[in-house]
């Protein structure tokens, strides 16, 4: 094995996946990311007729109290700045009357791929209903079940969970060819070089736009102007909030008033691993250590599931100081070695060989390769059987987002219709794999460092609106976007004292999608609920 590490973008829907390659780069980072789920061209019928709106009324129960709630599934039209039709956003949102005389708060829900609906924080976390998976986060044998969530972040806030362009029944609206030649022309400058009829609308900028539109005319609408605006996003959908969060202020003056990032990548240089990029490898030792300990493969770290950085406070400390240096300097002292190989679980020759860099793909196989079993980057407290046990790198799509991806969609297409009373022939994507295909990653690289990054965006919207108040949240057996990476990232960005306690780090029992433990769903939703409470 050599020191360099040439990521396979079928692995990682990842944003993560990142799920992970960026100079012409194909990321997925989502809830998601990427899996060979409805991938087909998007030639079915068009896009949603925006009359097609349906308004149903509910009940749940949180707390042992019962609450009425109305919801809506409908589309919006965003357009370009000379007025023409972009595309049809596909959305669900609900609401619940307010008590007294302040509206309730409004929350803008999102996950990432790019390429992923919305249905993973909607059907996995927030929503008032809940797919049912094992309280360790497997998921079940089909047909999937849907419950009532009793952890539904309505209880304190309005929802609204969306669909990007090209997701779920979201769809671009399409020109006659001469318009089609006419957008061409304007979007040459800042191409990818991709050529797809959608990239009008799929691309780091493109994306803020059309979303940031979606926003505000919502807003208008419904009339929600003076509601508090919360933004929540989860993997590339944390990126995509982040960005947002500027934009909305500098451009249509709303300024949001919190914002929650699940499992984000906010800068893709602390991501994407290389020999000299030295901050991926750094990132990633933590998450390995928490990993191998749930394992049992190394008894160096007293894991608990309750206080999982408590537990990782010393490897912390190696990452950021010996380990960092020895990669830097390229020299490793036999007794480090020994001392990581001990935390993450490996023999010292993979590390030698490697010169100190343990790629995921080649850790989530090799840490349980004695009993023939590979872990999922998504959540490294989860194996499977290794169906090649003889090769040394994961390859192909993650089997658990595979398997995930079944009972979300199964499950969403029978809630649409049957609870929401929401019919129509367009074809339901949850993760569509052209979106990340045809992504232009250049309209998000600022300066020559030569990656995306939205960790200025966030450090600007900050400083612009200082109530602001933003939490990031990760599950510590994430090995798409690790945890450690935000902790690096939150310190770099050197914020005044005045708002640099206006952002936390919380760090959870779980994976890329840390809900799908019940008890750190629990956790997640008090969590949640105080940082409502008291963001003014």
């Amino acid at each position: 094995m050599t020191g360099k590490f040439v990521l396979n973008p079928r692995m990682l829907w990842i944003f993560v996946t990142t799920w992970f390659c960026l100079s012409q780069v194909t990321i997925v980072l989502s809830a998601p990311e990427k899996a060979q789920v409805q991938i087909e061209p998007l030639n079915e019928p068009g896009v949603l007729d925006v009359s097609n709106r349906s308004i149903t009324s509910h009940t749940f129960t949180a707390g042992g109290v019962k609450f009425d709630y109305t919801a809506t599934a409908a589309s919006i039209t965003v357009y370009d700045k000379r007025s023409k039709p972009i595309g049809q956003i596909f959305y669900v949102a609900y609401t619940r009357e307010q008590q007294g005389g302040c509206p309730r708060p409004l929350t803008f829900v999102f996950n990432g791929g790019p390429g992923a609906a919305s249905a993973y924080l909607h059907l996995g976390a927030l929503g008032p209903q809940r797919v049912v998976f094992n309280p360790d986060g497997t998921v079940p044998p089909m047909p999937a079940r849907i419950v009532d969530n009793p952890r539904s972040w309505l209880a304190f806030t309005d929802l609204v969970f969306v669909d990007p362009i090209g997701t779920g029944y979201s769809r671009e609206v399409r020109h006659d060819e001469s318009s089609k030649k006419d957008d061409e022309v304007r979007r040459k400058p800042e191409s990818s070089g991709n050529t797809s009829p959608q990239a009008k609308a799929w691309g780091v900028e493109e994306d803020t736009v059309s979303l940031s539109r979606f926003i505000r005319t919502y807003l208008t609408e419904e009339n929600r102007w003076l509601s508090s605006i919360y933004l929540v996003g989860e993997s590339y959908g944390g990126f995509r909030v982040a960005r947002l969060s500027k934009r909305l202020q500098s451009k249509f003056g709303i300024a949001p008033t919190g914002l929650i990032l699940i499992s984000p990548a906010l800068d893709f240089s602390f991501i994407l691993s290389d020999e000299r990029n030295l901050w991926p490898w750094v990132s990633l030792l933590p998450s390995y250590a928490a990993v191998a300990a749930v394992h049992e493969r190394s008894n160096k770290i007293n894991y608990r599931a309750s206080d999982p950085r408590s537990s990782l406070a010393e490897v912390e400390r190696v990452a950021s100081s010996d380990y960092l240096r020895g990669l830097a300097t390229g020299s490793f002292e036999q007794d480090l070695l020994e001392q990581i190989s001990r935390l993450i679980g490996l023999d010292k020759d993979i590390l030698l060989r490697g010169m100190g860099r343990v790629p995921s793909a080649r850790f989530a196989k090799a840490l349980l390769a004695h009993q023939r079993r590979v872990l999922t980057l998504y959540d490294g407290s989860i194996t499977l059987i290794d169906p090649e046990p003889a090769t040394s790198l994961l390859t192909g799509s993650d089997f658990y987002l595979q398997r995930l991806n079944a009972p979300l969609t199964a499950a969403f297409n029978n809630y649409v219709r049957d609870r929401l009373n929401f019919k129509t022939d367009i074809p339901f994507l949850l993760l569509n794999e052209e979106v990340s295909e045809s992504w232009n990653w250049r309209s998000g690289i600022r300066g020559q460092q030569g990656f995306a990054e939205a960790l200025s965006d966030l450090k600007e919207a900050m400083n612009l609106n200082p109530a602001m108040r933003t939490q990031i949240v990760h599950g510590v057996f994430d090995l798409v976007t690790p945890y450690y990476a935000s902790e690096m990232m939150i310190k770099q960005m050197a914020l005044d004292p005045l708002i640099s306690n206006n952002i936390k780090l919380k760090v959870y029992h779980g994976g890329h999608m840390p809900y799908l433990h019940q008890k750190t769903l629990d956790s997640l939703f008090e969590d949640a609920l105080q940082f409502y409470k008291f963001t003014p």
